[in-house]
């Protein structure tokens, strides 16, 4: 991504930053704070990502390090059954990774939550919901670190976020999702360093300055710089750098995801022009009474209407 967020150019080579960064790979991995704590695995790449995260601050790098060794010890009850959670996860909030990567090489994960009847998810335990952050981040960070191996280059993750079907109601009352994502977002500064390429907001709601501000006081400020708004299928290819033909046709390109975690309605999709989605309150309803969905209302293009 350059500095407006379009997906050009190659990615960093690793041996090039491996060079550049050397002296302070070395001096952060001699600090006491890390001594008696880095393992083998905890080699050349594991550094450089807190090394580029923190600017080279050595003394916040080593203290970031070792926050996350400790952290991962103290929970590798959680992290051992990391794929059962995410099976779970995905199946309750829409959330899945795309078949390929983008033309530089990243993984892209895409999260779908308002497809569903909220209520399934937004009900759950704070705990559950702090572990399906953990869960979801985790699984990325493996695929990140792989797919840099493998490439020889610093690949990291690009999220497209549909918001269709958010409601302002939804937010205000259910403020303490909010306030978990925020407490997630500072944890993954030490734990998942160097994730995250972008954030791709498709199908903003007309409110979305006054959701950008709330996001803005409980997520870091780094996170906030990342994320873009896309208001047209040609954005969303810019910004995440998939062509239409790969990008899912509920979010306006032309690929028929047949995952098993893409709700039906979202599925049956076409051309690119999703059905209106129906309510939260219409979702509940059918849900409880077992009635069915109000029939869907044809639309002129993707993003021609506002969302309320």
């Amino acid at each position: 991504m350059n500095e407006e967020g379009s997906a050009v150019g190659e990615l960093p080579r690793l041996s090039d930053l491996f060079a550049e960064h050397r002296a302070l790979i070395d001096v952060v991995k001699a600090r006491p704070e890390c001594a008696g704590l880095l393992r083998p695995d905890h080699d050349d790449l594991f550094v450089l990502r807190y090394v580029l995260s923190f600017k080279g601050d050595v003394q916040k790098t080593a203290s970031a390090i070792k926050s996350a060794i400790e952290w991962r010890r103290d929970n590798a009850h959680t992290l051992a059954r990391i794929d059962e959670l995410q099976a779970e996860v995905r199946m309750i909030i829409p959330t899945g990774m795309l078949p390929w990567q983008t033309n530089q090489g990243q993984p892209i994960q895409v999260a779908i939550p308002f497809a569903v009847d909220a209520s399934t998810w937004s009900s759950k335990s704070e705990q559950w919901h702090h572990e399906a952050g953990i869960s979801n981040r985790e699984v990325a960070y493996r695929i990140c670190d792989k797919l840099s191996r493998e490439s020889g280059r610093l690949v990291k993750l690009v999220m497209i976020q549909d918001l269709t079907g958010l409601s302002m109601s939804f937010v205000m009352h259910n403020s303490k999702l909010v306030q978990n994502q925020g407490k997630l977002s500072k944890l993954a500064e030490f734990l998942f360093p160097q994730l995250i390429a972008t954030v791709v907001v498709t199908h903003p709601p007309s409110f979305i300055s006054t959701l950008y501000k709330m996001a803005g006081a409980v997520l870091s400020e780094r996170l906030v710089r990342k994320v873009k708004m896309a208001d047209s299928p040609e954005k969303i290819c810019l910004f995440s750098g998939l062509p239409m033909e790969k990008v899912p046709n509920f979010l306006g390109g032309t690929y028929s995801w047949d995952a098993d975690w893409v709700p039906a309605k979202v599925k049956t999709s076409k051309n690119g022009v999703p059905s209106k989605q129906p309510t939260q309150r219409e979702l509940h309803k059918a849900a409880a009474t077992q009635q069915p969905l109000p029939a869907p209302a044809k639309k002129k293009s993707l993003f021609g209407t506002s969302l309320k």
